[in-house]
């Protein structure tokens, strides 16, 4: 991570707040039974930079408009949010109050607070395993890596394991493998990828892969045949490809996300992969970018590099559909998105305003 996020995280430290509330207008709440018809759309945004809170909102499949409806505020800097595959229930972190929150959706997807737990210094990632009993969290101002337990009603346990990396680590991410038993823990600061087991609450390590020297390994996505991995590095703006055996992961080649005449300094943001396997997207922090890259599985090709239509593309993701790419641009304070033709975006369909937004999630 560049060091003018790494300052800026340091002063959201000193900004967080308690407290949760829903802002929902009149209109949202009489139209509760047609959203829940619809996909749903989630917001992560900073609020120390003059974000909304966590927003909450419904997809338009066909045109793949989002709408935000309500914000969900008193969560300060609620950088990151993750769904229960039944949609019942939402995580998400505070960043800068190193806490994460747990609530209860209901039919329409707006979310009531259930309760929160400490987790730790900076927390920039949260997931919940797809067991629906564990909650995974990675701290990249603690360098570490969290365990908590989820009760039958949705709320989150105190945590069960905390695992601190060595030296100058940044864990920014953890991402379950298919099977469920194995998670693999990008850690920026100390160039690698930690994989782990989860046995009753508690983290085994099984390995530490490390990549070239000065990559910065910040995210991670799974092939969906599950035997290749891909990570993208932030700090020399590549994608590693992995091998992955059942624990045992293997770097392959190593692509950049960039053309070679690409001018200044890039920092990759989020990476996403199609359903069908064969387009990999990262989306380019500098360039304004998004990295098109074609994979036949063990090998990537730079395909094309069209703008993202903002400024500092932290997250992308594609909805359930296929059909479309959503880009949220940090600086710019805004969502785009993009029709996808044979894999490759078309021309900008439309912008939703988002102040400071990090992060936008459909399911």
């Amino acid at each position: 991570m560049p060091d003018t996020e790494l300052s800026r995280r340091a002063l959201l430290g000193a900004t967080a707040a308690t407290g949760s509330a829903l802002l929902m207008p009149e209109a949202a709440a009489a139209r509760a039974p047609e959203l829940a018809a619809r996909p749903r759309v989630y917001l992560g945004t900073y609020t120390a930079d003059g974000g909304h809170g966590l927003g909450v909102g419904a997809l338009d499949p066909a045109t793949g408009t989002p709408t935000v409806t309500s914000w969900l505020t008193g969560v300060p800097d609620p950088s990151w949010v993750d769904v229960s595959p039944d949609r019942r229930f939402l995580y998400t972190i505070s960043e800068s109050g190193g806490t994460v929150h747990a609530f209860r959706l209901d039919s329409a997807g707006h979310p009531a607070p259930l309760n929160q737990q400490p987790t730790g210094k900076g927390p920039a990632h949260v997931v919940l395993h797809p067991d629906g009993r564990h909650l995974l969290v990675s701290l990249y101002g603690g360098g570490a890596v969290v365990a908590h337990p989820v009760l039958p009603d949705g709320r989150v346990g105190p945590a069960s394991d905390t695992v601190r990396h060595p030296g100058t680590a940044h864990a920014h991410q953890i991402v379950v493998d298919p099977s469920g038993r194995w998670l693999l823990a990008a850690d920026l600061g100390l160039d690698s990828v930690y994989v782990y087991e989860l046995k009753e609450g508690r983290f085994r390590q099984h390995r530490q892969v490390r990549l070239r020297k000065g990559a910065g390994p910040r995210h991670v996505v799974f092939h969906p045949g599950g035997e290749f991995v891909y990570v993208a590095n932030e700090l020399d703006s590549t994608v590693a490809v992995c091998r992955w055996r059942a624990g045992d992961l293997v770097v392959g080649q190593v692509l950049s996300t960039r053309p070679a005449d690409a001018p200044g300094a890039n920092y990759p943001g989020e990476i996403a992969i199609s359903a069908d396997g064969r387009f990999v997207y990262v989306s380019n922090r500098g360039d304004n970018t998004v990295a098109v890259l074609g994979t036949t599985g063990d090998r990537l090709r730079l395909l094309a590099t069209p703008s993202c239509g903002g400024d500092w593309p932290r997250h992308l993701g594609l909805d359930a559909t296929g059909r479309w790419l959503h880009v949220a641009n940090q600086r710019s304070g805004d969502v785009t998105w993009f029709p996808l033709d044979h894999g490759l975006p078309g021309p900008l369909a439309g912008r939703l305003q988002a102040p400071a937004v990090a992060q936008v999630l459909t399911t």
